[in-house]
């Protein structure tokens, strides 16, 4: 239209570099239950690499996980609103949608130039394995799967080498979809067939992946400031990993991450169980730091934890604990 002599443009007239940088914005679902059919330019601007830098899978919720018989094979119904709806645009067989299948096609948009990641919960670690190959310029991973029970979690510390220009990484937060479902009607339940073939069951208790990890981050990752882990343990081999080399966790452990982290500027450790916030040591190395606080911890096990480390030129500067107060 015209309007005194300026001429206003319709979107799907946008300058192909302006609607790249739009699209590159609007997130995984727009990109392709939306944009794709609004008109000819936006659906060939989609493909472009630069819209999927930012590789943000919506949540995966496979369902049901858990059965009612030890022997069912029932596929799972529904895989979220996201996957359903996607499978629904596409006319896909649903009994033969596979997120390892879905995870490639996406990644393979980004040709290699994808900068940040968030994996859906439940995928595979033909998946995992995939994209790390795939995407070697990383610089922001998040990881939803638990540290003991998933197979992928097992292999993440075998990937780390290859994401040279990681700078974060986010383990381990999808736990509660897989709580919410086993509470369900509080009936007995058994894994589901699709849902055990991604667990590793041996032994619930094993130690978790986590020391593996640091050890190929302090290692490989040489830009890396930033590591957060939900629902994991932090032992004495943990504490003194993370003291050289750049959640369970124990009043000794407390008190050896805060003794050997010289450069310690941030401490938070609220709503914990495992050691008192008003332990004379803690307190006293605590009164070391700029910005520290314990407050309502107390002594005994620690159910769910979650922390934030930074560590700048293998300097730990920041460190945080939250409490998640599990049924």
């Amino acid at each position: 239209m015209e309007d005194e002599g300026i001429r206003i443009k319709r979107w799907k007239d946008l300058e192909t570099d302006c609607l790249t940088r739009v699209l590159s914005r609007v997130g995984m679902e727009s990109l392709l239950l939306t944009v794709p059919f609004v008109c000819k330019s936006w659906y060939v601007t989609s493909l472009n690499p630069l819209c999927f830098q930012s590789l943000i899978f919506p949540d995966f919720m496979p369902f049901p996980l858990f059965t009612y018989s030890n022997n069912s094979k029932e596929p799972p119904r529904s895989f979220g609103p996201f996957y359903d709806k996607f499978i629904d645009e596409y006319g896909i067989d649903k009994s033969r949608f596979s997120i390892t299948a879905f995870v490639k096609f996406v990644v393979n948009r980004s040709n290699g130039l994808a900068i940040q990641l968030k994996l859906p919960e439940f995928c595979t670690k033909e998946g995992l394995m995939f994209v790390s190959d795939a995407c070697p310029l990383l610089k922001n991973v998040w990881l939803p799967d638990d540290l003991v029970i998933f197979k992928t979690s097992h292999i993440v510390s075998q990937l780390i080498r290859k994401w040279k220009f990681l700078e974060s990484l986010i383990l381990g937060f999808g736990m509660l979809n897989i709580m919410d479902q086993y509470e369900m009607d509080g009936r007995p339940k058994f894994l589901s067939e699709h849902f055990n073939k991604l667990l590793t069951m041996k032994d619930f208790f094993s130690p978790n992946a986590l020391d593996a990890i640091l050890v190929q981050i302090g290692t490989h990752c040489k830009h890396f400031t930033d590591l957060m882990v939900y629902h994991t343990s932090l032992g004495e081999v943990e504490a003194s990993r993370i003291v050289k080399c750049h959640c369970r966790i124990n009043r000794d452990s407390v008190v050896t991450v805060l003794r050997g982290c010289k450069e310690l500027v941030l401490f938070i450790a609220n709503q914990c169980e495992g050691f008192e916030g008003s332990d004379e040591e803690i307190s006293k190395f605590g009164s070391q730091i700029m910005n520290f606080s314990c407050q309502d911890c107390v002594g005994g096990d620690l159910l769910l934890t979650f922390f934030k480390l930074t560590n700048v030129h293998r300097r730990l500067v920041s460190m945080m604990f939250l409490m998640y107060m599990g049924s």
